[in-house]
């Protein structure tokens, strides 16, 4: 299994329509032997939703032995579906209060309103937030205190495949980005 970290720089050009212009600086390639596990060890993780991607990263993490909870709204259709699977689940709000990471992997339209009502007032402080997904982040529709480490680990296929190359004993190419400078000691831990 491999990551994929491409440093890169865009920028925004209008004339009538948006151009975007993107300049690789580096690529670097992760595999499995590069990673060190033990950092998670002994953390709280949470995973928000349980669709696609949710229940790939969770199962995928609860095989590796780590303390991961579900989080989903209240009269989910997932929440028995996790929790057959052996995940506890909890309300988002819930879920979120004292985990050390976070991964947001709801759809993305809800991602602002959720995390502002459940997210964002939950979160200890110096918690790990992740996405799979830069938009909220990149676009401004998300923005974290300055405590929040903020991160993202994007596979390069669906849930399905994810997991499924998973369980093969493989993996799928995964991009990863850190939303600031001053968080890049997250590329350490």
């Amino acid at each position: 299994m491999y990551s994929i970290y491409i440093r890169y720089s865009i920028e925004y050009k209008f004339g009538g329509c948006l151009i975007w212009q993107v300049k690789i600086l580096g690529t670097t390639v992760y595999y499995d032997e590069d990673c060190n596990l033990s950092k998670l060890e002994g953390k709280k993780i949470t995973v928000l939703g349980y669709g696609s991607q949710g229940h790939a990263h969770a199962l995928n993490l609860k095989e590796n032995g780590f303390d991961v909870t579900i989080g989903l709204r209240a009269g989910s259709k997932s929440w028995a579906v996790a929790e057959e699977a052996g995940l506890p689940v909890k309300e988002t709000a819930e879920a979120v209060k004292g985990a050390d990471i976070v991964m947001v992997l709801i759809p993305d339209e809800l991602q602002a309103d959720v995390y502002a009502k459940d997210i964002a007032p939950n979160l200890k402080q110096g918690a790990y937030l992740a996405f799979a997904h830069g938009f909220n982040i990149h676009f401004g529709k998300i923005v974290p205190r300055e405590d929040i480490n903020v991160f993202m680990v994007a596979p390069k296929g669906p849930g399905h495949l994810v997991r499924r190359t998973y369980q093969e004993g493989s993996g799928v190419p995964c991009l990863y980005a850190v939303e600031k400078k001053t968080h890049l000691a997250i590329l350490k831990k």
